[in-house]
């Protein structure tokens, strides 16, 4: 071998392997609990952490998209009311899609900023800006 060979294969050995991630975002699933006649979201502090919005806005899209009420405890958000699992968290999937991903680039590095009295998703990523409807 030459000194090139040696030192491209030397170097190659030396090379970090990177392993292959997905999606560096994935939306949270809800673990949820029955509690007597009410369903509790016992990971909500985690998912709302997760999406970088306020504990607020999450739960008031929950209640509204499942249609009842319910209230924050702790890092849990309590539903009056029985809900499944899937149910559930299909409204935090939902959720994610209407204020956390940006929808031109899709990409979840978003905030969401009150510019003139309207709410608006500042896309970190792409720099697009979409009024949310609210």
């Amino acid at each position: 071998m030459t000194d090139y060979e040696d030192l491209l294969e030397k170097g190659m050995e030396e090379v970090p392997e990177v392993e292959e991630q997905g999606e560096r975002f994935e939306v949270p699933v809800a673990e949820t609990k029955k509690s007597g006649s009410n369903t509790v979201i016992e990971n909500f502090k985690e998912i709302v952490e997760a999406f970088g919005r306020e504990q607020k806005h999450v739960s008031k899209y929950i209640q509204n998209e499942l249609g009842t009420a319910g209230h924050v405890d702790g890092g849990d958000l309590v539903l009056n009311g029985e809900f499944r699992r899937g149910s559930v968290q299909a409204k935090v999937q939902q959720y994610a899609d209407e204020y956390v991903f940006c929808p031109k680039c899709e990409r979840p590095d978003t905030e969401i900023v009150k510019e003139k009295g309207v709410e608006i998703m500042k896309c970190q990523a792409c720099g697009a800006r979409t009024p949310l409807e609210g």
